[in-house]
């Protein structure tokens, strides 16, 4: 499919008809961008919506009142504010070319209106190759439209990033269900079954085989009741598994606003103030410690020089008095000796005479004399303390003891109280970001209600997969009773080749169905991994998918092999996200469906943009058309897509005529 051409007629901010060659320059998508650039208020938007506008009227907006669709057209009929008569109509046109069992036709889709008293008359004309539409009848026109493209698909393919971040993200989403089903082309099978299934059912009316397909009739009834109950449970399901995955994601949220405001802290209270007693305690104990020293010996170490010379001085003393005590008792001795050899009876011996015995005595005098002669040269020193032996021993002690031991306590008390010091602070510090309990009970009591919904959703998720689970043995049950009853059928002599063979298709188509979804699904999967590696930056973000086959609902894992809340990725990462199964799809279903996205770059950083202008928009589809600001696709950017741009319009809001004016080329050429 290609868009050729776009037309609009007094359309918004566009006075007068204007006209746009929307076609590629080359179909082999050389050449795939058509580029429009305008400051936000010039019309981007639109031109954007004229197109959903034109092809699908008031099933573009889903569930929508004749009045407000009709108040909606009169709001898009342009207003002049430089004419006395107004536009009363307005339209939109829009030529494409589509490819049906291998011929191109080229289609025309007209959808026009004018005000006519209080109503809107609105008028939607088709051509196909140049000549009015005339294979279907004109009731049928819009059904026609939304069966060549489907509204799913233009949900997909035509998107801004906002809207398709939020539709990816909702698993609930059943038009974008159907419309990933018509991609894959599922959707040919289950017609194709359902056609033979209405075949069957009247080929069975009449003869014996009549109850059988009574019987198969009323199960098959019971089946599809079952399954259209199974699907509304899913639908169900969906709602309140978003729910707990934004719940979830509103808690974390909650618990890290509550931790900005000193939760954690609130928390620890009691822990950090028996902390702080406790430190307390252990400094108070280290400065009594610290103040015994400062009492005792500290002094003394503080004052070793002094304390060393003290030393010396009663060491001095202690030396001077016991060479005096040896000088006194030596003399002692040596008056005691003399005294003796003195006396009249020393060596009284016979025979012995007198002269010989002075001789002796003498002899033994100057010896005596000799021996204890004691040289006392020592330098007077005055004594200062006068210790006795066992003072001076115990201040000799101390001062050893303030010397050598007394450092190294200090040390040790004064590291032990700068540990225990820097310990208080940050406990007070801690114990000053406490918040009171006015201000914290309050976010409690609100942190515990969003606990108790979320537990109020739990119960209700887990009630849900009993019903599912229940419904699904149900469901087997009856497939069972029906395949049972097709068996006797099949061995009926009474049904002909034409119902057999029908049966018998039945069955492969069945087992065809679930291994294409599953060989679709799994190209599916592959496609999207690969892609998003590609375009995102983070190697580690989502590793793979996992669609289920049945619900189509996709589930992200990261490299941990963990499930991705899709809640819990940033708008650039869903959009990221989001173009990328777009592209996989595209790819995988191989159908050449164009592109239209409407600011696609504003909620992405710059390494996500680089990443898109590169590698998304040359390459994703043979027709990309991209509204953008210039601060979007800026000068840099247009450069890079230069070569890719068939056509580049410049949509210009002139403040003479109040209107939007189109002009060739973006906004630097």
């Amino acid at each position: 499919m290609i868009f050729n051409k776009l037309t609009v007629t007094n359309l918004g901010n566009f006075a007068g008809t204007h006209e746009l060659n929307l076609r590629p320059n080359d179909v082999k998508a050389i050449k795939p961008i058509i580029l429009f650039g305008g400051l936000n208020g010039a019309g981007k938007t639109t031109i954007f919506d004229a197109i959903k506008l034109c092809l699908y009227g008031p099933e573009m907006f889903g569930t929508i009142t004749v009045a407000k669709y009709q108040e909606h057209l009169k709001q898009k009929i342009h207003n002049s504010k430089i004419t006395v008569v107004q536009p009363n109509s307005a339209g939109i046109a829009v030529e494409f070319e589509y490819a049906y069992l291998g011929t191109v036709c080229t289609y025309q889709v007209e959808r026009m209106w004018e005000i006519s008293g209080q109503k809107v008359l609105e008028t939607l004309t088709i051509e196909k190759n140049g000549l009015p539409l005339d294979d279907v009848e004109k009731d049928g026109w819009q059904d026609f439209i939304k069966e060549i493209i489907p509204p799913g698909l233009s949900q997909l393919f035509f998107f801004d990033g906002e809207k398709i971040q939020k539709m990816m993200s909702d698993d609930s989403n059943e038009e974008l269900k159907r419309s990933i089903l018509s991609l894959l082309g599922l959707d040919l099978v289950e017609r194709l079954q359902a056609d033979l299934k209405i075949y069957r059912s009247k080929s069975l009316k009449g003869g014996s085989t009549e109850s059988f397909a009574k019987e198969i009739a009323a199960l098959e009834g019971q089946k599809e009741q079952v399954e259209a109950d199974i699907r509304k449970l899913n639908d169900d399901k969906a709602s309140p598994e978003n729910s707990i995955q934004q719940l979830t994601v509103r808690i974390a949220d909650y618990r890290d606003k509550m931790s900005a405001q000193g939760e954690g802290y609130y928390r620890n209270r009691v822990s950090l103030e028996e902390k702080k007693r406790s430190l307390e305690h252990d400094i108070d104990s280290i400065k009594d410690k610290l103040r015994e020293l400062a009492a005792g010996y500290l002094p003394v170490a503080i004052a070793s020089s002094y304390a060393l010379k003290l030393k010396k001085q009663i060491e001095d003393e202690s030396v001077h008095k016991a060479n005096t005590l040896l000088s006194e008792n030596l003399k002692k001795k040596h008056h005691e000796m003399l005294s003796v050899i003195n006396s009249s009876g020393f060596l009284k011996i016979d025979g012995l005479d007198s002269g010989t015995l002075s001789k002796i005595k003498s002899k033994l005098k100057t010896e005596i004399e000799m021996l204890f002669s004691v040289e006392t040269r020592q330098d007077r020193q005055p004594e200062l303390f006068g210790f006795s032996q066992k003072q001076a021993l115990e201040i000799l002690g101390l001062i050893d003891k303030a010397i050598n031991t007394i450092p190294s306590e200090m040390a040790v008390l004064t590291d032990m109280y700068e540990v225990k010091f820097r310990e208080l602070q940050d406990t007070v510090t801690q114990l000053s970001k406490v918040p009171d309990d006015e201000f914290i009970k309050p976010m409690y009591e609100t942190l515990d209600g969003l606990n108790i919904e979320l537990g109020g959703l739990t119960e209700k998720q887990a009630g849900l997969d009993a019903q599912l689970a229940e419904l699904t043995m149900t469901r087997s049950d009856l497939e069972r009773k029906i395949e049972q009853i097709n068996s006797k059928v099949e061995t009926s002599y009474e049904l002909d080749e034409k119902l057999q063979s029908v049966l018998k298709v039945e069955k492969v188509l069945a087992k065809y169905h679930l291994n294409l979804a599953k060989q679709k699904i799994y190209g599916l999967q592959e496609e999207f991994t690969n892609i998003f590696k590609v375009v995102h930056r983070k190697d580690d973000m989502i590793t793979r998918i996992k669609i289920d086959p049945e619900t189509f609902n996709v589930t992200l894992y990261d490299r941990k092999d963990k499930v991705i809340n899709k809640n819990s990725l940033s708008s650039g990462e869903l959009e990221i996200y989001a173009m990328s199964m777009l592209w996989a799809l595209a790819k995988t279903s191989g159908q050449k469906l164009p592109f239209i996205v409407d600011t696609p770059l504003a909620r992405l950083d710059s390494k996500h943009r680089d990443n898109l202008v590169e590698l998304f928009f040359p390459h994703a589809s043979h027709q990309m058309m991209i509204f953008s600001t210039n601060t979007e696709v800026d000068q840099q950017y247009f450069d890079r897509l230069r070569p890719y741009v068939a056509h580049a319009y410049n949509l210009e809001y002139c403040e003479e005529s109040k209107s939007t004016v189109v002009k060739e080329g973006y906004f630097w050429n």
